[in-house]
């Protein structure tokens, strides 16, 4: 009987302290498996408090290279109908499945790129969030970035 409970134990321990599971890699193709109409209402909610209102109906997975470290980084991107506000989160890769990162790992919070749909895109540089690109005219290309990580 200790055996089990200590089984059970175990088994609660290792699945609450797993990240999130996003999606997978397959031939160099990236799917996304999780259900993201929770992060959706999350990261709408965190627009707001912006007081950035926007929809967002566009989600992909995507990489990129730091342009300093050179290295490689997943991310769960999302974008509103024209794409003039985009959030993305950090996702690690481990044996081809990406998940959120635990804790404050680098590049750590939910980047939000807002102003314009050609350009200001988040990537990472020097293991941290950037807005790349600057809008035409006299749109500011603008960044928030929110260290508090709640999945």
């Amino acid at each position: 009987m200790k055996k089990i409970l200590f089984a059970l134990i175990a088994f609660a321990f290792m699945n609450t302290s797993q990240a999130q599971q996003i999606g997978l890699v397959r031939n160099a193709q990236f799917r996304i498996t999780a259900n993201l109409d929770p992060i959706k209402k999350q990261w709408e909610q965190m627009l707001l408090e912006q007081k950035i209102p926007a929809y967002l109906v566009n989600f992909e997975i995507q990489s990129g290279m730091d342009n300093i470290s050179g290295g490689t980084y997943y991310m769960l991107l999302a974008s509103n109908q024209d794409r003039s506000v985009k959030v993305a989160r950090a996702l690690q890769l481990k044996n081809g499945y990406l998940s959120f990162y635990k804790g404050q790992e680098e590049p750590f919070g939910i980047a939000t790129c807002s102003g314009c749909n050609k350009a200001c895109n988040p990537t990472v540089s020097a293991g941290k969030w950037i807005c790349d690109g600057a809008c035409a005219g006299d749109k500011p290309c603008e960044k928030t970035v929110t260290a508090e990580i709640k999945q």
